[in-house]
């Protein structure tokens, strides 16, 4: 019973919590993402960006020579079984004020017990990971007293493998002259042994105090130390002249008991308050290895799971590298850092008996021809003096996989390859953080409008936004130990219930979702996913190319209202067997479902994902038997009115508003240039312009059995520009009307995206006249631009033979990227 109610708790959670503690906030018409809260609900490579208490998100920076106590309890580890986090690991007294030496604050400060021995006076600090420390810095309070003698002590983490497990430590910084006036020392953390890089490898820094002057802290005169606190109040002592002049101390009783001629003062001393401030820690920088790898609690299920030895920031944890297999591309140990950072240097720490040889690559996600990643490969690197610490440095670059292999060496066959850590360090905001948000969930389908954001973009950064959007949900049970391992649902009903842990309800996108749209560049435009629909996601990418500047996101926020119809639906006929670049002649049904309330539409846009014209043929509504037979109602020729527009769009406005649901065929002919050419359909309102619904592809009717807007045919291989003419051959450009302006027109196939079209005119000496070039958002159709026989001056060209060159700038490996045709002029 327990683990059903279990059950039902989690499935609660899921699906009937407040959407304020999902990634967003549902308000009356739109979808809000601004507070602090909602991004950190997001799914974001860990690592990559930093929430502000504003609700400000932007990436992370990373940086150079830190101060690795400051951020020490944000690290946590497994050490024989305990889960401990950075900080304080232990003192020798007075514990509760020993978190004052690394809270960065040099007013507070921790204190020894003072009538605990010296001996207890030392604190020990755990930096939650290994680091590479170059330098260690020891702060004392200027309220209190610098330790009298002290040294600094270091672990890299790893315990003796004896009855008693303790740690190693070795000295890095000493002061054995009694000081009592310094404050601040600062001790060079030299490598050990054979190592010939800078610093080593510490994750426990102890300082311990060597000796203290206790109650004689420093003299003072008798009236200041009436003046002193009880507690504060350290030794009198008591001295007897000679009559050679010297003084003896004696004790009191002897003191008083001497004539006053053999008398000398006393002297009177304030106790000694030990006070240490601040203890910095100076690393080579933020490991962005160890920045991204999982929590504790996702190790076990995450997929890079065999990498968590080498890059849980633990020098006591390793992994025995075999010899890479070129043959079999195999024994390779590869890091996804979940994103690109701007990195220069990239460093291995070892326990014991590094591999003698190796190799490094890198890698920023970009992919050759075959979906390969495009590795940068370093020399290949012999460590005959098997030090524990190598590094390979490089110019400052983006970097998202770091591979590292072992290669054969037959004077260091017996190694055993140890590899503790791979590091990684540079400087610069994470160059492209990647979010995407919990799946949005409406009460009920809606038509989403409009997509804002807030952002700061200085120069070399911006904001890019993707959405996807669906009605179902496909929701998947995840079964676990108390333990948090995953098992099978099998295995966790066969378990009693108390050694049951959490079902946990996972929710995905289901199979009718759309791909991730086209890129939103500016806050403000329209919805591009399926709309509507009852569910989204939003998908939010920051990008630098500068790594000393950064966009920063401060909300985001979508529009949605009730939709015009509940759903609407479109089939496109025929969708195979079309021939490229010739007139086809095909049909559109489409069919609109209504519920209570909904508007309807008085107007239906039909476009392309080519610019190219459709030309309207019949328009009919009615039944499937009608249409079957050729019947139903006339629409066109007949009341509906009909515009053409730019860039081939076709709207058919209808005179009353469409509230009652039918079936539309619509016959139009137009030409087909891409391998795949996307129809689309939108309905909109005049009295609710704002509304724009997108027809969706589906079943709309038996008569055909595509359920698609996409037309497909086979174009040939390198086949780009085609049929370029210039009409008339002969400008006669007099202003009579007749031959003043040549058509350039080309037929472009099979390029896709905003693309450049370079249209030209140039003498025959090569001189550049006109340039008629222009941005075309769908490049592939039919393209026609006028020339009137000026040059960019806006002057009349003499009579006389001109070159017209026309091309396109892609990047597609095709032939006939460009082609020149010629021209006359005469008057």
């Amino acid at each position: 019973m327990a683990g059903i109610i279990r059950f039902l708790i989690v499935w609660l959670l899921a699906f009937g919590g407040d959407a304020a503690a999902q990634g967003y906030r549902l308000l009356g018409d739109r979808v809000e993402v601004s507070r602090a809260g909602h991004w950190q609900d997001w799914t974001v490579p860990r690592g990559t960006s930093i929430i502000r208490a504003d609700g400000t998100v932007e990436p992370r920076f990373m940086r150079r020579d830190i101060n690795a106590v400051l951020n020490a309890g944000q690290f946590r580890y497994v050490s024989e079984g305990d889960t401990l986090t950075g900080g304080i690991d232990a003192a020798g007294s007075n514990i509760e004020q020993a978190p004052f030496v690394i809270d960065g604050d040099e007013a507070t400060y921790w204190q020894p017990e003072l009538d605990r021995p010296v001996a207890d006076w030392w604190v020990d600090i755990d930096l939650g990971r290994v680091v590479v420390a170059e330098r260690i810095a020891v702060r004392f309070a200027d309220s209190g007293d610098p330790f009298l003698k002290f040294r600094v002590m270091v672990s890299d983490g790893r315990t003796t493998f004896t009855n008693v497990r303790q740690r190693e430590f070795f000295r890095v910084g000493l002061v054995n002259i009694a000081n009592k006036t310094e404050r601040e020392f600062v001790f060079e953390v030299e490598p050990r042994g054979v190592e010939d890089l800078p610093g080593t490898a510490v994750q426990i820094v102890r300082i311990e105090a060597l000796e203290s002057d206790g109650v004689r802290g420093s003299e003072i005169d008798e009236e200041t130390y009436a003046a002193l606190p009880e507690v504060d109040r350290g030794a009198i002592d008591y001295f007897r002249r000679t009559r050679a002049g010297r003084q003896i101390r004696v004790e009191q009783g002897i003191y008083d008991a001497l004539p006053v001629e053999e008398q000398a003062p006393p002297r009177h001393y304030r106790r000694e308050r030990p006070r240490l401030a601040e203890v910095e820690v100076i690393a080579l920088g933020d490991n962005a290895a160890r920045l991204t790898r999982p929590t504790i609690e996702d190790w076990a299920r995450h997929e890079q799971r065999y990498t968590r030895p080498i890059s849980d920031g633990l020098l006591s944890t390793f992994q025995f590298l075999r010899e890479y297999d070129r043959l079999r591309d195999e024994n390779q140990v590869q890091i996804d850092l979940g994103a690109k950072y701007w990195l220069d240097r990239i460093r291995l720490l070892s326990p014991g008996e590094p591999p003698p040889a190796y190799q490094l690559r890198i890698a920023d996600g970009s992919l050759n021809p075959d979906g390969e990643l495009v590795w940068r490969l370093f020399d290949e690197r012999l460590n005959r003096e098997a030090r524990l610490q190598v590094e390979e440095s490089f110019p400052v670059q983006e970097v998202r996989y770091i591979d590292l292999r072992r290669l054969a060496f037959a004077a260091g066959d017996n190694e055993k390859g140890q590899i503790s850590e791979i590091q990684a360090y540079g400087e610069g905001y994470v160059s492209e953080v990647v979010m995407v948000s919990p799946i949005v969930k409406l009460r009920r389908s809606a038509l989403f409008g409009v997509l804002h954001w807030t952002a700061e973009t200085p120069r070399d950064t911006h904001v890019e936004v993707r959405t996807r959007s669906g009605d179902e949900l496909l929701r998947i049970a995840h079964y676990f130990t108390p333990r948090g391992s995953e098992i099978s649902q099998n295995t966790w009903e066969r378990r009693s219930e108390d050694r049951r842990g959490p079902v946990v309800i996972e929710e995905l996108p289901g199979a009718d979702w759309s791909n991730w749209s086209e890129v939103y560049h500016t806050s403000g435009e329209a919805f591009k996913s399926p709309s509507p629909r009852r569910y989204m996601l939003f998908e939010v990418r920051l990008k630098t190319s500068d790594p000393f500047r950064a966009a920063r996101l401060l909300d985001l926020n979508l529009d949605f209202s009730p939709p015009l119809v509940d759903q609407a639906f479109a089939e496109l006929w025929p969708v195979r067997g079309v021939e490229p670049g010739r007139t086809e002649e095909f049909t559109l049904y489409v069919r609109p479902k209504f519920r209570v309330g909904n508007p309807g539409f008085d107007r239906i846009r039909l476009q392309s994902s080519s610019a190219v014209r459709l030309e309207l043929v019949s328009v009919r509504a009615g039944s499937e038997n009608l249409l079957r037979l050729g019947g139903g109602t006339s629409l066109w020729p007949g009341a509906l009115q009909v515009v053409p527009g730019e860039q081939g769009v076709l709207d058919l406005f209808f005179a009353e508003p469409v509230t009652e649901p039918t079936l539309y065929a619509i016959r139009f002919r137009t030409q087909i240039f891409l391998g795949h050419t996307q129809f689309f359909a939108e309905l909109s309102h005049t009295d609710f312009p704002a509304r724009v619904q997108e027809v969706s592809a589906g079943e709309a009717t038996e008569l055909v059995s595509s359920q698609a807007l996409v037309a497909v045919v086979d174009l040939e291989e390198g086949r780009l520009l085609e049929d370029v003419t210039v009409t008339p051959p002969i400008l006669t450009p007099n202003g009579d009307g007749i031959n003043d302006e040549g058509a350039i027109e080309a037929k472009i196939f099979a390029v896709e995206g905003d693309k450049r079209l370079r249209v030209e005119v140039f003498d025959l000496s090569g001189r550049q006249l006109r340039d008629l070039s222009r941005q075309e958002a769908r490049p592939s159709g039919v393209h026609r631009v006028l020339w009137d026989g000026r040059d960019d001056t806006g002057r009349l060209v003499s009579p006389g033979v001109y070159v017209v060159r026309l091309g396109l700038d892609t990047d597609a490996s095709r032939q006939r990227t460009e082609t020149v045709r010629l021209v006359r002029v005469v008057y």
